[in-house]
């Protein structure tokens, strides 16, 4: 994977942040943050501009699994990754453990089981929705409700749980004394309606990284994806670590 040569410095009151800023025509850009004792990567995504789709099997039906069969793949369509995570839990055989659509076909129905054990089941959980230059997290109680409609307007869907923050409240069962610091990663969208993918690569709680995504990232919205097993490209880890079930890119034409 190749990142652009035109980097940046910037600090914010987090830490030091190193933005990789994305020739004009692809506004994504990729930041560095330290915050308390965690190293944090954000891909901010502009949907005006930028390209972002989820991918879970090649036209053969076998799980591309890993970014770097991810990037593989996309070469022979003529794309290149420009930033990328994994998209949510996932059982054993690799499949979405809740809904999953890609180019508005639904591959995997809502999953609206409750008092389950697993992060997957905190509630309330939700759905991270790609639409026409749009982007929406949705509980999944509301998405199941006006089922229809995000059938014929979401063009990727991907469900987790739990929801992180909601119109800028963090979820009230995060508890801000926990002891549960382990590797997170989400999807979250922000006061201009930008879409920013991060991943908190050292350990962080439920609630400070909750925090973090509301105060530095300004994230009106953010669904929780997965933990341990979670990565992000470009960064030295990407590629070290167990197979996922879907992913979601920000790819750009190949150069």
């Amino acid at each position: 994977m190749r990142t652009t040569a035109r980097t940046g410095m910037l600090l914010v009151a987090a830490g030091i942040a190193v933005a990789l800023h994305m020739p004009a025509a692809h506004a994504a850009e990729l930041r560095q943050y330290q915050y308390k004792q965690a190293f944090i990567s954000a891909c901010k995504i502009d949907l005006r501009s930028d390209t972002v789709r989820m991918y879970w099997k090649d036209e053969g039906g076998k799980t591309l699994g890993t970014f770097a069969r991810l990037d593989e793949w996309l070469r022979t369509q003529k794309q290149e990754i420009v930033c990328a995570t994994n998209a949510g839990i996932y059982d054993k055989q690799y499949q979405p453990l809740g809904l999953y659509v890609e180019n508005g076909a639904v591959l995997r129905k809502l999953n609206t089981r409750q008092n389950a054990y697993g992060n997957f089941y905190l509630q309330p959980n939700g759905v991270f929705v790609l639409g026409d230059k749009q982007a929406f997290i949705v509980e999944t109680s509301d998405y199941a409700a006006d089922a229809d409609y995000w059938l014929t307007h979401a063009h990727y869907a991907t469900q987790s749980g739990p929801i992180m923050v909601s119109g800028g409240k963090i979820n009230p069962r995060f508890d801000p004394d926990s002891a549960n610091a382990v590797v997170r990663n989400a999807a979250c969208i922000d006061d201009e309606r930008k879409v920013i993918l991060a991943i908190a690569r050292t350990a962080i709680s439920f609630y400070d990284f909750a925090l973090f995504l509301k105060d530095e990232l300004k994230c009106r919205d953010a669904l929780y994806l997965d933990g341990n097993v979670s990565r992000m490209v470009p960064t030295l880890e990407a590629n070290i670590g167990p197979p996922f079930g879907a992913m979601i890119a920000v790819t750009r034409p190949l150069r």
